[in-house]
């Protein structure tokens, strides 16, 4: 019985990590967190209840941002109120992302770091973002 689960369980596995199409630019998105970035601020939850990211919305801000030269947003980013957070296969490859308010958006992997920023034209597309 438990040789039998564990097969199973493999073959699962293994078919499920085979049949990520590595040609896609965006795949399987999920999200993870949603949330405000001052906890001792309540005016902020209120703030941040209208920044709602679903998976559409992920892949359109990953199609439309413009790719910046940063690798890493530090600090300077962070101080965006509300924000989103979750993984994606961005061509095959897993990424955590981290979405702002803002319009700023962290993608990295263990290999792999970039940040994207919505712009005007970005902005009319995925509304609700900036």
């Amino acid at each position: 019985m438990n040789k039998t689960f564990y097969f199973l369980i493999s073959a699962f596995i293994i078919v499920a990590c085979s049949s990520i199409d590595k040609t896609i630019p965006i795949s399987y998105i999920e999200i993870l967190n949603e949330g405000k970035h001052y906890p001792n601020r309540p005016e902020m939850a209120e703030i941040c209840k209208g920044f709602l990211m679903s998976a559409e919305k992920v892949e359109m801000f990953y199609h439309n941002a413009a790719l910046t030269h940063e690798k890493d947003p530090g600090d300077k980013y962070k101080v965006l109120p509300c924000f989103s957070s979750g993984t994606a296969y961005l061509y095959g490859e897993k990424y955590h992302w981290v979405i702002r308010a803002g319009g700023v958006g962290e993608f990295y992997s263990d290999n792999d770091r970039f940040v994207k920023i919505c712009g005007i034209k970005c902005c009319d597309k995925v509304r609700g973002i900036c």
